[in-house]
């Protein structure tokens, strides 16, 4: 009888999988509440579900200019499946698909090949004169491309690496307290003694929701910003 070895692809990518579909759920299911009992006075959950929607196509809109209709359904899909990704990390025994490098890389090195090679498409060899500052010297004209071209890869590579790490230690110093407080309580420590780190933990809780939103927004901003070079 033959055995066979099931090696694993993607690793990771089911968890962006589970949380994408999650992600739009939610919203689509949260929509549909909203606006099917929809009355003259928007509640107060459909004024932040237009707040969630304008504020993103404000920045697409702001930073890619006319073509921003095109872009925006990614943006928005990138933007959401990210901020729901590492939400989803403060939940006990869940995990956090963006703490893991190869998928936050992977975008990283996806959205700079698309928007590169949408710029190819439409300008051809006329592109690499985004690499060549007006008035450079003819001579330091091939230096001066292959240190433009270093600049965006390292621009886009630093963006993977941020949200992962800010994700993976704030995470981590979470779930370090959380146990902390688990053990003190099975050890029979008083609530009095635990006040002060559960106080901790709630402070970071907080800062981990606004970082949670603000690294998906950077990332999202980032990306509009190397759209509009290369449109």
């Amino acid at each position: 009888m033959e055995a066979y070895l099931v090696i694993p692809l993607g690793y990771g990518l089911n968890d962006v999988a589970v949380f994408l579909i999650f992600a739009f759920g939610f919203i689509t299911l949260l929509s549909y509440a909203l606006t099917s009992n929809q009355t003259l006075v928007p509640s107060n959950w459909y004024l932040g579900l237009e707040t969630y929607h304008v504020t993103l196509y404000t920045m697409v809109r702001s930073y890619i200019d006319s073509k921003s209709g095109a872009w925006f359904p990614f943006l928005y899909t990138l933007f959401t499946g990210l901020f729901f990704s590492n939400l989803f990390g403060l939940l006990p025994y869940s995990t956090t698909p963006t703490t893991h490098l190869i998928i936050t890389f992977n975008l990283a090195l996806f959205l700079m090949v698309t928007t590169i090679a949408n710029g190819f498409r439409r300008y051809r060899y006329a592109i690499f004169g985004l690499f060549i500052p007006a008035g450079t010297p003819l001579a330091l004209i091939p230096l001066i491309i292959v240190v433009e071209v270093l600049a965006y890869i390292t621009r886009i590579s630093s963006l993977g690496v941020r949200i992962t790490v800010n994700m993976l230690a704030g995470h981590t110093l979470i779930k370090v307290i959380s146990g902390f407080i688990y053990e003190g309580f099975l050890g029979g420590s008083s609530l009095i003694i635990l006040a002060i780190p559960i106080a901790i933990l709630t402070v970071f809780l907080i800062l981990e929701l606004l970082i949670a939103y603000l690294q998906a927004y950077i990332f999202t901003f980032i990306a509009c910003i190397t759209i509009k070079d290369f449109s």
